[in-house]
C-alpha cells in the first residue's frame, strides 16, 4: 500500500510536467507593419484610404473613439462561437502637408492561415499611398 502512495504522485507530476512540454494548440502572431509618409493630402484621404482597406482585407472596420481620432480597427470574420482570429488597426497622424499610416496586426494560428505580417501587407496593398 505504501507503494501505491508513493507512486500516484510521482506518475501524477510525470504526467504534468509531460503535458507541459506538448506544443501549443494555438498561437497569438503580431506584427507591426509598414509605416508610410504621404506628402500633399489632407488627413481625411488617409481616413477613408483606411476604413475601405480594412473592409477589404478583414470587415467591419469602425474609427476607434470619438471624433476624428484616426485611429481605425477591424476584425476577421467570426467563426461558429462568434469570435475572430484576425484584427488589424490603422493609424493615420497628420503631418506639415500631408499624413504618416502604421499597420498593426494580430491572428491566431490555428485556425487563421495568413501570419499577422502578411495580414499587414494585404492592408498595405489594399491602402496604397506609396512608400
Amino acid at each position: 500500500m505504501l507503494r501505491i502512495r508513493a507512486a500516484l504522485p510521482a506518475a501524477a507530476c510525470a504526467l504534468a510536467l509531460g503535458a507541459a512540454a506538448l506544443p501549443a494548440s494555438a498561437a497569438l502572431d503580431l506584427a507591426v507593419g509598414a509605416r508610410k509618409i504621404v506628402k500633399n493630402q489632407p488627413v481625411s484621404g488617409c481616413n477613408a484610404a483606411a476604413k475601405n482597406a480594412l473592409n477589404s482585407v478583414l470587415s467591419d472596420a469602425a474609427e476607434i473613439g470619438s471624433g476624428d481620432t484616426g485611429e481605425w480597427r477591424a476584425y476577421g470574420a467570426p467563426d461558429s462561437s462568434g469570435h475572430s482570429s484576425a484584427a488589424a488597426a490603422v493609424h493615420c497622424y497628420p503631418i506639415d502637408d500631408g499624413y504618416v499610416v502604421t499597420f498593426t496586426c494580430a491572428v491566431e494560428t490555428p485556425p487563421n492561415a495568413d501570419t499577422a505580417s502578411a495580414l499587414c501587407g494585404k492592408l498595405a496593398t489594399a491602402f496604397g499611398g506609396g512608400p
